[in-house]
């Protein structure tokens, strides 16, 4: 049953969950991709076929940190929750050994977020955020691990105004590399430890006319899948993640320093079940983030559905 107890690969972007502007923050704060958006089998592709997957992200954060990762003392409050669909194509058509596929992801993205001091208040209502677009996607299936390597774009499709905190597009074209793969550590392939990396690569910003730095993520866990009676699979697990800003913004932005590079690390539980009947799957996942610089640093809890055809 391995092919359908595999989580979908990458979560790439929810817009602007993080943070849009503030003057406490890197000159272009925000990302296409949240810290922790996939978990503990981040590494493993879906099998051949059509799958939908439904994220659905509740993000809360009340801290902002600055270059040492010290809370800056402002009274900031920031909650957003996004709804990704996603659209998965794995064909049999083989590249370097690989299956081919292809997929689309398309955001839809509530946010609040109040920094009295400096008087931000503002507020998104579910709107479309940015657009993913993943033509080139190589799966490896093997008898003791998984692996990926996948090319990405990601479209300023979402609404972006260098005065509105709140909006739900970055203002910015995004270029992805992800690489990553899911060891299996027994024969049984029911331990697994599992690690994606993420490279994004930004085009300047409307408004501001500043280029973000490049990112780069890493994500993954270990767990441990059992068969509950022959129609559930479980699959509970440790995950882990974290994010490095890889380059200097190319200048100041409004308030900023080009040079304060961001950077976050998270840790949590999940549980993934599986409905084999159904070829239904969803997973459950909490991430609490640590070490923050320069950066919003708060709680994130995803719920997944996926259905495969």
């Amino acid at each position: 049953m391995k092919n359908y107890k595999s989580s979908l690969l990458c979560l790439a972007g929810i817009a602007g969950l993080v943070l849009n502007a503030s003057t406490a923050v890197a000159a272009t704060s925000g990302s296409h991709y949240p810290l922790g958006g996939e978990g503990v089998a981040a590494g493993s592709p879906p099998p051949p076929g059509l799958h939908y997957r439904m994220y659905n992200t509740w993000y809360n954060a009340d801290t902002l940190t600055d270059n040492n990762g010290d809370d800056v003392g402002l009274d900031f409050d920031l909650s957003a929750y996004a709804q990704i669909h996603r659209f998965v194509h794995i064909t049999e058509k083989k590249i370097w050994g690989a299956n081919w596929g292809y997929n689309a992801l398309i955001p839809m993205v509530n946010k609040d977020i109040s920094i009295d001091p400096i008087g931000v208040d503002a507020s998104t209502s579910f709107a479309l955020g940015d657009v993913i677009l993943e033509p080139l996607a190589l799966f490896w299936y093997r008898e003791r691990y998984d692996a990926i390597l996948t090319l990405a774009v990601i479209a300023p499709t979402g609404d972006y105004d260098v005065s509105d905190a709140a909006s739900p597009g970055l203002g910015y074209w995004s270029g992805m590399l992800t690489a990553g793969g899911t060891y299996y550590m027994d024969t049984e392939k029911s331990w697994t430890i599992s690690a994606l990396t993420r490279t994004l690569v930004h085009t300047e910003q409307d408004d501001t006319n500043v280029r973000p730095g490049s990112e780069f993520t890493i994500e993954g866990g270990i767990g441990k899948q059992f068969m509950v009676d022959n129609q559930w699979l479980v699959r509970p697990g440790i995950n882990y993640c974290a994010t490095w800003q890889i380059s200097d913004d190319s200048q100041d932005g409004p308030g900023t320093i080009a040079n304060e590079r961001k950077e976050a690390y998270g840790i949590g539980a999940e549980l993934n079940m599986l409905y084999l009947p159904w070829l239904l799957q969803g997973n459950m996942r909490y991430v609490h983030e640590f070490g923050a610089k320069n950066t919003a640093e708060g709680s994130s809890f995803v719920f997944t559905l996926t259905k495969s055809f």
